[in-house]
């Protein structure tokens, strides 16, 4: 029998540790601190005996996890402290061993909510719909309903070829149940153009939204989305997703994972810093607020694009004329290009202190960032090689077709997409 505890666990991910990053330390002190609102430590010699099983964790550090357990950005800071440390090629496979020791250990039932994050059962680990939450969520599970005391022997049985042989396993009990369902599934999806229709058909008030769906299927595709239509689309099986774009003549996105999108906002605030948009020291706000963005999206913006900024006229602000964000930035870009003595307040900046973003409620914050984000993507040039390749679509969202922070969410990486990975 193979036994779910801290030992197999962290075995099986330093087998699968980023070679370029690697030591158990960082991937342990990574999960410990994403939970953790105050850097915690874990020793070389204690993480040694951890890994063996020969102890807990330290009471110290188990008291500041339990104080902080159900902490809500536990996910979004396991994927900027814990993912580095991960070969990102082997995370399916990394699922596939931890859900094959689950399935063996029989101290655990099938009803048995195995990860925290995703909220997979103990009955339901053929089907991981993401994998690195599945890894962290099985993290948490650990830390509440394991001992990793007298493990030693569980230990010591997980190596290389443990690994292989459980990835086998794990792949051979899918595809037999695959094959078992195969009947019943064509069944279901005989007339994938039909359901594709009929899913335009229902969500017709909505079409425009459309390819915000793929952004959502991306993003959180286990997520209960404040949109119906986002759910339903990520409940399709790939094919009817797929024939749905195909219906409204709009491209697949091909994006790997959520990671990838998030990642684009390091770029962007690098290039805003670059075109003078944004000032240095205000550049980390997007990658570390636009990340929360779904933990407000029940807030309905009251409007999404006011006309209270500047509008640059043939000379200095006569009868101070109003535009909107994208306006503004537009004028702001249009005197800097053409070198005008006269220039416009540095955007950011006239919106950070004008909107009084440094003491306003932090859902208005992250309304104001996706907004800028999609403000100035509107006024950029796309960064692809070969115009033929841009992503292009006949139904594109605008702002004025948001109705809540999760569109307008949507919306903001979908145009960073737009911009940095069409190619």
């Amino acid at each position: 029998m193979n036994k779910l505890c801290l030992s197999t666990y962290l075995n099986v991910l330093k087998i699968y540790e980023n070679p370029q990053m690697g030591g158990l330390n960082n991937i342990l002190n990574a999960l410990v601190n994403s939970i953790c609102k105050t850097p915690q430590n874990i020793p070389d010699y204690e993480i040694t005996k951890l890994k063996k099983g020969a102890k807990n964790i330290s009471g110290y550090v188990m008291d500041q996890i339990n104080d902080n357990f159900t902490n809500p950005l536990y996910s979004e800071n396991a994927k900027r402290k814990l993912y580095q440390f991960l070969n990102p090629s082997k995370l399916s496979d990394i699922a596939k061993v931890l859900a094959i020791i689950i399935l063996e250990d029989d101290t655990i039932s099938d009803d048995c909510n195995i990860d925290y994050v995703s909220h997979t059962r103990k009955s339901d680990l053929q089907i991981i719909k993401n994998d690195f939450d599945f890894i962290i969520g099985i993290f948490l599970y650990i830390l509440k309903c394991t001992d990793n005391v007298h493990t030693e022997i569980y230990s010591s049985a997980i190596n290389k070829d443990f690994c292989n042989a459980a990835i086998e396993q794990y792949n051979s009990s899918v595809s037999a149940l695959s094959k078992n369902d195969s009947d019943k599934q064509a069944i279901m999806d005989y007339d994938i153009p039909s359901k594709a229709k009929s899913f335009c058909r229902k969500y017709e008030k909505s079409i425009d939204l459309l390819p915000l769906c793929q952004i959502a299927n991306i993003v959180n595709p286990s997520h209960n989305h404040v949109n119906k239509m986002y759910s339903d689309y990520c409940d399709c099986s790939k094919e009817l997703r797929e024939q749905i774009m195909k219906e409204i003549d709009c491209p697949m996105i091909q994006v790997d994972d959520k990671y990838s999108l998030y990642c684009l906002l390091d770029d962007f605030s690098d290039e805003m810093v670059k075109l003078e948009l944004i000032p240095e020291n205000n550049k980390y706000m997007f990658s570390q607020y636009v990340i929360k963005s779904l933990y407000y999206e029940k807030n309905e913006p009251a409007d999404i694009n006011p006309t209270i900024f500047p509008k640059a006229p043939s000379n200095f602000f006569p009868n101070h004329k109003a535009s909107t964000l994208s306006q503004f930035i537009d004028d702001y870009l249009y005197y800097k290009d053409k070198g005008i003595g006269f220039t416009l307040p540095v955007p950011f900046e006239w919106m950070w202190f004008n909107l009084g973003l440094s003491d306003c409620p932090e859902k208005d914050l992250i309304h104001w960032l996706n907004l800028f984000i999609i403000s100035c993507c509107y006024n950029m040039p796309k960064h692809i090689s070969n115009e033929n390749n841009k992503y292009k679509s006949l139904i594109t969202p605008t702002l004025y077709d948001v109705k809540t922070i999760e569109d307008l969410h949507f919306l903001a990486l979908l145009m960073l997409y737009d911009t940095y990975l069409c190619e």
